[in-house]
């Protein structure tokens, strides 16, 4: 699908969000309970830097990716129910909290004027990210928050972004997803989106920028609300 040639964020009709790595700082949990898992089903333990670079797949494609170096290894969505139970149990404000400044945007979005929608889609289990959203207050503002199990196929596919749009009747070109991992951006150009990187998550600015993935990479979130809300 097209997208405009220049997008302009603040104009979006609806703001998607990714979860962890992009509203909320969860990466040691998702280190932690990982290695748990794994250690577990007795086998080795990886690095912090190995869960960031794992970050990119879906949970079950992660988790085989971590015990066999394959994304299409059997093990991976037995591994993936253990993770998810794991992770899920163990959700709250210090766990999963969100990043400094993403609460008062997702606020300044549900309070706009002209009415801006706001959903989530995570490539964890749906129970987590709607457990991520309700301990930080902010479920009610989402029309939708579905994980990778609530999509038909998972990020990088554009299943879950296009699905929630056919839901409310929004153009997806008029939309705007914003993520922390290269597969976001793919997802959102794939569905015809606009999009924004983050680069406080699991990748960096180049890993984000590469390839033209996202159509702007932000640093910080006062960067972020000056694109979504057209603040100077």
């Amino acid at each position: 699908m097209a997208r405009a040639a220049s997008p302009s964020f603040h104009t979006a009709q609806a703001v998607i969000w990714d979860v962890d790595g992009t509203l909320a700082d969860s990466t040691d949990l998702g280190f932690t309970s990982t290695n748990a898992v794994l250690v577990e089903a007795s086998l080795p333990a990886i690095t912090r830097a190995q869960y960031l670079l794992g970050t990119r797949y879906p949970t079950p494609e992660r988790l085989a990716w971590h015990a066999t170096g394959d994304v299409d290894d059997a093990s991976g969505p037995v591994l993936g129910a253990a993770f998810d139970r794991h992770y899920v149990r163990l959700v709250s404000a210090s766990t999963a909290g969100f990043y400094p400044g993403i609460s008062e945007i997702v606020d300044a979005i549900a309070a706009h004027p002209a009415g801006k929608a706001q959903a989530v889609l995570s490539n964890a289990c749906g129970a987590y990210a709607r457990a991520v959203l309700e301990t930080n207050g902010r479920l009610a503002a989402m029309a939708h928050v579905h994980g990778a199990d609530d999509a038909p196929r998972p990020k990088p596919h554009p299943d879950g972004l296009l699905a929630q749009c056919d839901a409310s009747g929004w153009d997806p070109a008029q939309c705007v997803y914003v993520g922390d991992s290269p597969s976001d951006g793919i997802a959102a150009r794939a569905a015809g989106m606009m999009s924004v990187g983050v680069a406080w998550g699991a990748h960096d600015r180049d890993a984000l920028a590469a390839e033209g993935r996202f159509d702007a990479v932000v640093m910080d979130a006062r960067e972020l609300r000056r694109l979504l809300l057209g603040e100077e």
